[in-house]
């Protein structure tokens, strides 16, 4: 709400679902002043909310979804502010995910990181691309632009389906050499899952916290995991615990919109940040404590 109202030129988000009334006022409002305001969400969840997309439209505000792709989610949770500020993770802005649901984000102050997410914005609000795992986009000169680094801060950004972000977690799990600690909303991924279980095998204190729905289906990792005698619990927020998580030897964070699941990497539109800073993955930490 309050970058909302210091934005001065732009504020362009792409969230799965905007149902926020306050959010919404607060965006109409920087609409009102001259602010640049557009956003892409997804088509099922705009059909539910038809009267805020009305509002926000009889305001000036410029909103697409992802309408006539078939399969696959629009999933992102960001927003880019004057090209200066990022601000992502895994909150939605509606009244469950403000005071209902557990879940976490962050703003980045750099200019390189917004024109990242600029782009990936400007590929589904402007060019209608989503779901994008082989055309090359309309910025092949930007689109393997993922690394940037604030002071001592290594930060890496990464879209599905076009970027196989499964593989790159993997990637970075296998690294691990002391401790992965996870919050999964959804964990059905049979690959995550099994390098987790190596990695504990190997000597690595492996700790998760599942969501609780959904923990009994065919390909949820949660029998698994406890069946190899990972420690791992299930959530006890009666409402939603929306994280998607993994903190690496206390000083690596993942975190976005992306669940740990076959049809984030393959199908929807999502993204991650992978951020190597020791304090950041203590307050992920602390979160995860909390929560366990």
């Amino acid at each position: 709400m309050s970058m909302i109202g210091r934005t001065g030129k732009y504020f362009h988000g792409a969230f799965y679902e905007v149902s926020s009334p306050r959010v919404m006022n607060a965006l109409v409002a920087a609409r009102k002043r001259g602010v640049d305001v557009k956003l892409v969400t997804d088509k099922q969840t705009a059909r539910k909310k038809k009267s805020i997309m009305k509002h926000s439209a009889d305001s000036g505000i410029e909103v697409i979804t992802n309408a006539g792709r078939r399969g696959g989610l629009m999933h992102n949770k960001f927003a880019v502010i004057d090209g200066m500020y990022v601000w992502t993770g895994s909150f939605n802005p509606t009244d469950n995910d403000s005071s209902r649901n557990d879940n976490n984000a962050i703003l980045i102050h750099s200019p390189s990181l917004a024109d990242i997410y600029e782009n990936e914005f400007m590929e589904m609000f402007r060019d209608r691309i989503f779901g994008n795992r082989k055309e090359p986009g309309p910025f092949p000169d930007l689109r393997n632009r993922y690394y940037i680094k604030i002071e001592d801060t290594d930060i890496n950004a990464y879209f599905s389906p076009e970027n196989n972000v499964e593989r790159i977690i993997l990637q970075r799990l296998r690294k691990a050499k002391i401790s992965i600690y996870f919050m999964a909303f959804s964990f059905t991924s049979a690959g995550i899952g099994e390098m987790m279980i190596q990695k504990a095998k190997e000597g690595v204190q492996v700790h998760g916290i599942f969501e609780r729905r959904g923990t009994k289906g065919a390909h949820s990792q949660y029998t698994k995991m406890k069946l190899e005698g990972l420690a791992v619990k299930l959530d006890h927020n009666r409402n939603l615990m929306h994280h998607k998580i993994i903190i690496i030897d206390g000083a690596r964070v993942i975190m976005g919109s992306y669940n740990f699941s076959r049809n984030a990497d393959r199908s929807n539109d999502e993204n991650i940040l992978i951020i190597d800073n020791k304090n950041i993955a203590a307050e992920y930490l602390s979160e995860f404590k909390r929560l366990w």
